[in-house]
């Protein structure tokens, strides 16, 4: 072990003793080691091609896929096993350093087979002492404490007859250190070591012995602990941080080696924590940092930290991490040869039974297709089944019909049901109330007489009882009688007197009950006759049903009478129809008695036989019909047989003449066609020039046509493909213009800093003037701000990198050396990439900041840092990313709110930082929109809008007191309604609403017809707002929706600049204070429009145009539906999930200050941004492990400098999962964009079936001269980096024959029509589509370019103004700040000293060692502090003690104070102390109403006011 951690040779050169042998048998020998878990190991990275493996793998994807490659099928991943151990973040420090803390061990064990290597805890991480997590600090500190008796044995070269938990009582007595000091000194150093086995007071002289020691290295007296905190046990922490201090030196100046690291390899019992853990509770001591000693102790030297040297362990973890890749690659290979080695066994043995599967194959199907035609044979035959479900069915069929008829007739009857029901329900309850109401009235009069007999027994026996009272004799014992019965008496009097009052009044009062009775009455009756109105329909019905009723009761009666009169009214029938019977009868006999018998008789016979011949005739036509269907198949037989025998004479007939006639069409086509040719040649002839133009329309038309297909992107021809492929290449003016804009942008983006850092620094000169006038803040910061606004020069720019350097600042240099600050640097990229790419942790850190009490506090460090981050929008990947944050932003604020009003009277704590990103926008867009308009109002002559007729009222009369010299009559101050009723008042307040009213519409009309003026981020902000919304209130109306959006768009955007006009550059001058109003009026009523809502009763002066607003609300809020109808941000910025593959993240400039407050924000937050303990925020700011100490004032200046901060995506996934596809898409274009350049035609299809020449070959030789040639004349052009652009460049296919790119085109055409991509069945259309959308975007990004450009020069015209303003306001303050600083250096004149006092001494002592301050030193005795009240206490001394200590205030410098605490009790002065304090630290302290101030690491507490008062007396 002692081997391993390389401690074999110390300062005597003797080995150490085992580790076991250190903790003095703290715990026994067989000490349970911990089993390894049998899981593997987490998986590695993915892999990573190197540049060999890359360029096999290009030639491979070039080449001609083999046999075998295709026939291999693609390996299945290995199932692994979650490891059962915690989760393990990668870090570059140490893995068994705890987060935040470095070189604190954690405690882990790892344990393994004995027969293989040990491991390092990188590797292995097998977590053993949970037990001990409440005692952590114990267990820690007497590691360290094992780790000094360790290096104490190794330096002393024996070992220490004690255990770890008894040495610091074993060093309180010096001997060990003592001993320490004469191993490296010699004998000649301690003669003597006072060894007593009691404590006594000549023990410190041993201790004495080890101060003298460490102060002869060079120990910084900031690393050497007091004689009372060892003899003492004061501070017993400090004394083995010394050591380890101590340990660190020696190292470094070669006499002994460095102190080893046992934490995590040490064990102690509970009950030995738990007490060290009490002692260190109970010494109420800081714990000092031993992880971080050496780099202490190498600032403090002012020397580079010593790297650690690296470990048999750490040295096998790195070259296992080095080697990862290729252990992967071969594992993989193996893996990859045993499956195809098993497939190629399992094919073998396919083949060798390949001749008998047919066979068995057959019998299979023919066993399976006889049982199926049994089964089905025997399903048919028996038809049982069948007809008795046929049965049911039809059974089931009729029984529902019959239901449903049912059902039918019942529903049918409801209506007339209920109505009979309510109908009788009615009269039931009619009768009911009739028999009730005259029972009542029967026995009123009996009811009366009974109500009086009760009442007159009643009064009876009330009368009875109080005679009975007044005649039973009552002596009066006491007073208390009389009283009450005098009482009694008055009593009665006094109702005596009101029962006469109201009796004189109950006339009166019989009136006001009949007046009240009859308005109860009349309001009764007017509510039924209303009811009665309401219900007339009601009656109506009622009344028809009844006479409907009647109607059928009065029909039933009648044919109830009609039933039971039938068989009187068949006799009566029957008895007619035999009175006409014979009347025929009779007629007939006469008749036939007359002479016109014969005649008669002769007709009758004529009829007899036409109804004979008749009958006949009809027997005749039924046969025939019989025997049609025979006749007419015999009569289509015959005519069938003639047509034949016709046609197949013609046809013999024009066999025959076949070749006679073949020759006499001919001849006549020939004719005809010679005919025509020569008509139409002439035509064209006598017709050229009109030909020509229909030849270019038609040309034009075909162009059109295909310039349509190109942008619908749609079934695009070769031919279109082949006219439109030259906008693919970069022209020399799209590389010109793509330079300015870029250009362009980083001057945008240096501006918009420089005037942020020039605003920035005039609100602190601002501010702090303004202290130090209120004796707040001097004048030092303001030379510093000044210093910082001057020029960074070289000298300046090597000073902060030294600055930096030193104390190991890893913005020092991107060149650094030190792996450390370069790691970290690093991982600053990686969080700041981070935070930019997922908003959800920056709206997360605004929430929460927001919602604590210190969002004043960071709210502009937030804001700026936002901005900083995103590039304040000024470039396309940025702004789109901005824009996703305030989409993320937007979303979580609605999604947090309860209700739509919350939404609307919320205010976002994201909005700063939207208003920053839009303000250059915003500038242009309003000038352009409300420029003419604001003036009209501004330039308008006695325009006044004010609404309020209160204040036009005071207005008027104060108008007729300058007219008439004389004070008014009428009262100034008067109410609302008042000053409405005055005529003159009125008629001005209603020309005044209708002023306003028209302006307001002006200002309505010029907003809504800007919307495609409007930027688009301000109209996509509208979007997402609308859409979240919807999402969380769906049932949310358009004026609330259209509310919530016009919160955003005009509250926020447009309403800043209808009130100060003057900050938009709408107006060069201050706006006077009446058209301030008058847009202030006009603010207000868009305001209320935007709002949604109409004027209220708390606003009664807008109630009148309350219409008005009605009407702009729908038409208002149908605008704001308008503006957030735009397409979302990936259609705008033509954004992909691989954006970052192919556009490269900007630099930010930022200063490490604010990267360092940014860090500590995160850390703060880090519970609520990253719950997860693998979210990849935690796992940087883990391994940045915590926030790097402020500093010093120099320290803190040189990182106020902003830098160039590069971004980097460590988590960046290592492969595509579509990446195959994708490229496969990319070379398939490259190759069919070469054949069609090559061999155009009329499709891509023929164009890859053309055989190719070497005429090809030459044209494409000549194609890539030219290209070449290209090449050569731009030198310096950069190709593009678009994928799009990408897609289209011949480096990678310029070295084949053309007939190789045709064979690799034809591969790739049918590899993606495999994936189902592309089809040959539309003649490969969809890769000429594909084409076709790259050239669009082509297109797109020329018309983005030049609208970037304008809008970059505009804004660059907007920053230079606003520069300009701001280096006019400082310029002012500091020549505010030069008066001041002139004014302070008259000074008060020098002090005369009185002589042989102690301040004299100390003076002259001074000049003697040429130490005297510029400003003076002053020396004064403790205990004088003390009795003034200036020093309130120094720890370990006692008030009586202050006369042996004083305490010298003195100044070299302007605001910066020396105090110094110096002890001379043994006649030996000592400094105690020393500390510089700042004059604007006090100031701003006691601004801080701080009432006393530690000095000396809390050595010594002064009264901050009264230390103030002495330190300005002198």
């Amino acid at each position: 072990m002692a081997k391993k951690r390389g401690l074999d040779h110390l300062g005597t050169g003797q080995s150490v003793r085992r580790l076991e042998r250190i903790a003095s048998g703290d715990a026994p020998d067989d000490w349970p080691g911990t089993v390894l878990p049998k899981d593997e190991t987490p998986p590695p990275s993915p892999e990573r091609l190197g540049r060999r493996e890359e360029r096999s793998y290009r030639t491979r994807d070039w080449g001609q896929p083999s046999p075998e490659r295709r026939a291999a099928p693609a390996l299945p991943p290995e199932p692994r096993l979650e490891p059962k151990q915690e989760l393990v973040i990668p870090s570059v420090m140490n893995a068994d350093d705890v987060a935040g803390i470095p070189r604190r061990k954690r405690l882990l064990r790892d344990t393994i087979p004995g027969n293989a290597p040990l491991p390092s805890s990188r590797l292995t991480r097998g977590l053993w002492a949970d037990v001990q997590r409440h005692l952590i600090q114990a267990y820690e500190y007497l590691c360290h404490v094992g780790e000094a008796k360790e290096w104490i044995e190794g330096c002393l070269g024996e070992p220490l007859p004690f255990g770890v938990v008894e040495m610091e009582e074993q060093l309180r007595n010096g001997v060990i250190l003592a001993k320490l000091v004469r191993v490296f000194q010699g004998e000649a150093a301690v003669r003597r070591i006072y060894e007593a086995p009691k404590l006594d007071f000549r023990h410190s002289d041993n201790i004495n012995h080890f101060f003298v020691f460490v102060r002869y290295v060079g120990l910084p007296e900031g690393f050497i602990f007091e004689l009372t905190d060892l003899y003492e046990k004061k501070n017993l922490p400090k004394v083995i941080y010394c050591i380890h201090a101590l340990s660190h030196l020696l190292a470094r100046r070669g006499l002994a080696n460095r102190i080893g690291n046992l934490v995590g390899q040490l064990e102690f019992s509970e009950d030995q924590l738990k007490k060290t853990q009490k002692g260190l509770k109970e010494a109420g001591v800081p714990m000092p940092n031993f992880g971080n000693v050496g780099r202490e102790l190498a600032k403090e030297i002012n020397e580079e930290p010593e790297e650690e040297p690296e470990t048999e362990d750490e040295r096998r973890d790195r070259l296992l991490l080095e080697c990862e890749d290729s252990i992967i690659d071969l594992q993989a290979a193996a893996r990859a040869f045993l499956v195809r080695k098993a497939q190629t066994t399992q094919r073998a043995r396919m083949r060798l039974a390949e001749r008998y599967i047919p066979k068995l194959q057959a019998i299979c199907r023919a066993a399976l297709v006889r049982k199926r035609l049994r089964q089905e044979r025997k399903q048919v035959g028996d038809l049982r089944p069948w007809v008795l479900a046929l049965q049911a069915h039809a059974r089931g069929l009729l029984v529902r019909r019959q239901w449903r008829q049912h059902l039918r007739r019942i529903r049918a009857s409801i209506p007339f049901v209920v109505k009979v029901q309510a109908q009788s329900r009615g009269v039931l309850q009619r009768r009911k109330f009739q028999k009730l109401k005259a029972a009542i009235r029967s026995c009123k009069v009996s009811v009366v007489k009974l109500q009086s007999v009760a009442r007159a027994r009643i009064a009876q026996r009330s009368h009875k009882e109080i005679a009975k009272a007044f005649a039973r004799p009552v002596v009066m014992e006491n007073i208390i009688a009389l009283q009450a019965h005098a009482r009694g008496a008055l009593v009665r009097a006094r109702l005596a007197r009101q029962r006469t009052l109201l009796a004189r009044a109950q006339s009166g009062v019989v009136r006001l009950q009949a007046q009240v009775r009859g308005v109860l009455i009349r309001r009764r009756v007017r509510t039924q006759l209303a009811k009665l109105e309401d219900v007339t329909d009601v009656v109506v019905r009622i009344q028809a049903a009844v006479r409907t009723y009647l109607a059928r009761k009065r029909l039933l009666g009648l044919i109830r009478g009609l039933r039971s009169a039938t068989p009187a009214l068949i006799k009566l029938q029957a008895v007619a129809r035999a009175k006409l019977a014979k009347q025929q009868h009779e007629a007939m006999q006469r008749a036939l008695s007359e002479v016109k018998v014969v005649k008669a008789v002769g007709s009758f016979q004529a009829r007899a036989r036409a109804a004979l011949a008749r009958a006949r005739h009809q027997e005749q036509v039924k046969k025939l019909e019989f025997v049609e269907p025979d006749v007419v198949g015999f009569q289509a037989t015959a005519r069938g047989y003639l047509v034949r025998v016709e046609w197949h004479a013609w046809r013999d007939y024009i066999r025959n003449s076949h070749p006679q006639a073949t020759f006499l069409q001919a001849l006549l086509r020939g004719t005809l066609q010679r005919r025509k040719f020569r008509e139409k040649m002439a035509y064209y002839r006598s017709n050229l020039d009109k030909i020509v133009q229909i030849q270019s329309l038609f040309r034009a038309k075909e162009t059109r046509e295909q310039y349509r297909q190109l942008t619908l992107g749609t079934n695009v021809t070769v031919g279109t493909i082949k006219n439109f492929v030259h906008l693919l290449d970069d022209s020399e003016g799209d590389f010109q213009e793509e330079i300015k804009v870029e250009r362009l942008r980083q001057e945008v983006v240096k501006g918009i800093r420089e005037n942020q850092a020039l605003e920035h620094d005039v609100s602190e000169l601002d501010v702090k003037i303004a202290l130090v006038v209120q004796n707040v803040k001097n004048f030092e910061e303001l030379l510093k701000t000044r210093r910082r606004m001057g020029t960074d020069n070289v000298a300046i720019h090597a000073a902060r990198a030294s600055v930096l350097a030193a104390h190991g600042d890893p913005f020092a240099s991107p060149s650094t050396l030190d792996r450390r600050a370069k790691r970290k640097l690093e991982l600053y990229q990686q969080l700041f990439y981070v935070l930019q790419t997922d908003p959800k942790y920056l709206t997360r850190l605004f929430a929460k900041v927001s919602a604590d009490g210190n969002w004043e506090k960071n709210r502009k460090l937030l804001e700026r840092v936002v901005l900083t981050l995103f590039g304040y929008g000024q470039a396309p990947r940025e702004e789109y990313l901005l824009l996703k944050f305030f989409q993320t932003a937007i979303h979580d604020e609605v999604t947090a709110a309860t209700s739509v009003e919350d939404v609307i009277r919320a205010h976002p704590s994201f909005i700063n930082v939207a208003v920053h990103y839009l303000r250059p926008k915003q500038t242009t867009y309003i000038r352009e929109t409300l420029q003419g308009v604001i003036r009209e109002v501004i330039d308008a002559e006695d325009l006044d809008l004010e609404t309020d007729p209160c204040v036009i009222y005071r207005v008027r009369t104060d108008l007729e007191e300058m007219r008439s010299g004389s004070p008014s009559k009428r009262p100034k101050d008067i109410a609302f309604h008042q000053a409405l009723h005055d005529p003159d008042t009125r008629a001005e307040y209603i020309r005044h609403l209708q002023v306003l009213q028209w302006w307001t519409e002006e200002f309505v009309r010029a907003i809504t017809s800007s919307l495609h003026r409007m930027p688009y981020g301000m109209r996509y902000m509208a979007r997402e707002t609308l859409s979240a919304i919807k999402s969380k209130f769906p049932d949310a109306s358009m004026e609330a929706c259209a509310a919530c959006v016009a919160r955003l768009v005009y509250y926020r955007y447009i309403n800043p600049a209808i009130i100060t006009p003057e900050t938009f550059d709408i107006v060069s001058t201050t706006v006077d204070i009446a058209s301030r109003k008058n847009l202030a009026q006009i603010s207000k009523m868009l305001t209320q429009i935007t709002s949604g809502a109409e004027f209220g009763d708390d606003s009664p002066s807008y109630i009148p145009v309350n219409d008005y607003v009605r009407k702009s609300i729908a038409h208002f809020s149908a605008w704001l539906m308008e503006v957030a109808n735009v397409p979302d941000a990936e259609t705008e910025f033509h954004a992909h999930e691989f954006l970052d593959a192919t556009i490269q993240p900007r630099p930010i400039w930022i200063s490490p200050n604010e990267v360092y407050s940014m860090h500590s924000l995160l850390s703060q937050n880090l519970e609520y941004l990253a719950p997860d303990r693998d979210d990849t925020i935690r796992v940087i700011l883990t391994e940045l492990d915590g926030v790097p100490n402020m500093g010093n004032d120099e320290l803190n200046e040189a990182r106020d400098t902003a830098i160039e901060l590069q971004l980097s995506n460590r988590f960046a996934r290592v492969k595509d999962p579509r990446a195959d596809e994708k490229a496969l898409w990319v070379q398939a274009k490259r190759a069919v964009l070469a054949i069609l350049r090559v061999q155009p035609a009329k499709d891509l299809v023929e164009s890859l079936m053309q055989p190719v020449t070497d005429e090809h070959e030459l044209v494409w030789e000549g194609i890539l001269e030219e290209m070449e040639k290209d090449q050569l004349r731009h030198q310096r052009r950069m190709p593009s980096t678009t994928g799009a652009d990408a897609a289209y460049r011949l480096e990678d296919i310029r070295s084949m024959y053309f007939r190789e790119v045709k064979a690799h085109a034809i591969y790739f055409l049918l590899e993606l029509e495999k994936m189902g991509k592309i089809t040959r069945m539309d003649g490969y259309q969809g890769i000429l589509n594909a084409i076709a959308g790259d050239v669009r975007s082509k297109n797109r990004r020329r018309v983005q370019r030049q609208r970037e450009k304008e809008s970059l020069e505009e804004s660059l015209k907007y920053l230079a103004e606003r520069k300009k303003y701001y280096e006019e306001q400082i310029r002012q303050y500091h020549d505010y700040v030069e008066a001041a600083m002139n004014t302070m250096q008259r000074g008060k004149g020098k002090r005369r000293l009185l002589p042989f006092t102690q301040q004299y001494f100390h003076t002259r002592e001074l000049q003697k060692a040429g130490k005297m301050p510029q400003f003076g030193s002053y020396k004064y005795s403790a205990q004088r502090f003390y009795d003034k009240g200036i020093l309130l206490s120094i720890e370990n001394y006692s008030p009586r003690q202050f006369d042996k200590l004083d305490i010298v205030l003195s100044s070299n410098a302007v605001g910066v104070f020396t105090i110094e605490l110096f002890n001379h009790t043994l006649g030996i002065t000592n400094r105690m102390g020393t500390a510089d304090v700042k004059m604007e630290d006090l100031l701003q302290a006691q601004f801080e109403d701080r009432a006393s101030l530690s000095l000396f690491n809390g050595l010594a507490k002064f009264n901050l006011n009264l230390l103030l008062w002495q330190i300005n007396k002198k």
